[in-house]
């Protein structure tokens, strides 16, 4: 048992310890090397629990049998992670390993993880079994809370959630809330939601639920503290957002409502993740100016988003564009023509820009510190020889569009097939007024392509 501990520890370093902890971990690893490890139950209880800690949680249990020294220690875990998928056991083996955990505590719970999902029996009938498993999931939420805990994840499907606590959204101690359910099962209309509470929360994490305007308002004001926000796959029954410390907004594959535009009043707001696909969100629209640095876009040709970056153009270093509707949105700026001063990185990726290379070159002009370009090639994509044209009065040696780019040091090319991209490079190449410029290839991966 000792033997595996260490090798435990030494496969799972990337986990924080306390720093008493680890220097007591380090001896014992030095001891293993000279084969004079020293009896483990002899360490404070500080470094016996950092060691359960870093065991998975049967495994921690399991060592209540060593000693009466090791009987209770499992039950002063600082973190709680169960994972069903890791679990060797059935349904019912898991309810009860959980429900043990839990309830036999002896102190404070700093995050508790699970990921819970039903059998298929369960999802296809609405048995008593199904019933009584929600009734448990919701003990379980109700003991985690009870501990104080700064870190909660839910990622449980294939249930009816719809009685998920209310006490989860007023938790004082939270600092990181995160809830997958399935089946968009929490209703935000409902009343018992509508009241937020949460003055430490500092991110926050939605997916799969259905969010109305009272219910996004009661977060947002509710949420002091809230620095990180993310929906995933969410139903958006809402037109604005307000929030006077968010600093980073990730909306991911999510579907509006109504006019599907979405105001948003952020003032501190630096980061900006949209994901868009059909029928998706029509427009983001900025009321405030936020000082955003790093803007990533993906969408699809049938869900082309308005999203209004050019009162923000002075301060975004970062932008990406991602996806088959990619195109449409470069074109909808360039034809506002703002001026990205502080623009250094601009990556296009999965879409086939070997068709749109004068409209690339229309932006360039627009990013005139720009130091590096990353081209994401597009599965199947067909490049063909190139000719720019336009209507600069400056032409380059080749009669094309040269454009201000002096601060570009890199390109970078991540390509399923090289074939043309070497044509495509020196044409750009050639319309760069700075010479000294590395291209950097790299192979795409057999999982992307």
């Amino acid at each position: 048992m000792q033997t595996h501990s260490v090798k435990k520890l030494i496969r799972r370093a990337g986990h924080q310890v306390e720093l008493e902890a680890w220097s007591h971990i380090i001896t014992i690893a030095e001891a293993t090397m000279s084969n004079t490890l020293p009896d483990l139950s002899n360490l404070p209880d500080l470094v016996l629990v950092s060691i359960l800690y870093l065991l998975d949680p049967k495994e921690a249990v399991q060592t209540c049998i060593l000693s009466k020294r090791w009987r209770n220690l499992w039950t002063c875990i600082p973190s709680l992670n169960f994972d069903i998928g890791n679990f060797k056991g059935t349904n019912d083996a898991f309810v009860h390993f959980v429900s043990s955990m839990l309830f036999l505590r002896a102190s404070k719970l700093d995050t508790f993880r699970l990921r819970w999902y039903a059998s298929q029996d369960e999802v296809n009938t609405d048995s008593e079994e199904r019933k009584a498993h929600v009734i448990v999931a919701n003990s379980w939420i109700y003991a985690a809370l009870s501990c104080k805990p700064l870190v909660i994840s839910l990622n449980v499907y294939g249930f009816d959630n719809s009685k998920l606590p209310p006490a989860l959204f007023r938790c004082s101690s939270l600092k990181h809330l995160e809830l997958h359910l399935s089946c968009r099962s929490i209703n935000g209309e409902a009343a018992e939601y509508k009241y937020v509470n949460l003055p430490s929360l500092k991110k926050l994490k939605f997916g799969w639920f259905i969010i109305n305007d009272p219910f996004m308002q009661g977060i947002l004001s509710g949420c002091p503290l809230l620095e990180e926000l993310e929906l995933c796959a969410c139903s958006l029954n809402f037109s604005e957002m307000k929030s006077d410390h968010l600093r980073c907004l990730n909306i991911l594959a999510c579907q509006g409502s109504g006019s599907g535009v979405v105001e948003i009043f952020m003032p501190s707001l630096v980061s900006l993740q949209f994901k868009n696909f059909y029928p998706g969100v029509k427009k983001l629209s900025f009321k405030s100016t936020p000082p955003l640095v790093k803007v990533l876009v993906w969408c699809d040709s049938f869900s082309v988003p308005e999203v209004e970056l050019f009162n923000c153009s002075t301060t975004v270093t970062d932008l990406g564009l991602f996806g088959s509707g990619a195109e449409g949105l470069l074109q909808k700026i360039v034809l506002k023509c703002p001026i990205f001063d502080s623009l250094k990185q601009l990556t296009l990726g999965q879409w086939s820009i070997n068709e749109k290379l004068d409209l690339l070159c229309q932006f360039l002009q627009h990013a005139p510190n720009l130091e590096k370009l990353t081209i994401i090639d597009k599965k199947d994509s067909v490049l063909k020889r190139h000719t720019l044209t336009g209507k600069s009065e400056k032409k380059g040696a080749t009669g094309q569009i040269p454009f201000r780019c002096d601060q570009l040091k890199v390109i970078e090319i991540k390509y399923s097939d090289l074939t043309g991209w070497l044509e495509l490079v020196d044409t750009l190449l050639q319309n760069i007024s700075r010479r000294s410029v590395s291209v950097v290839y790299t192979k795409l991966p057999i999982e992307y392509i």
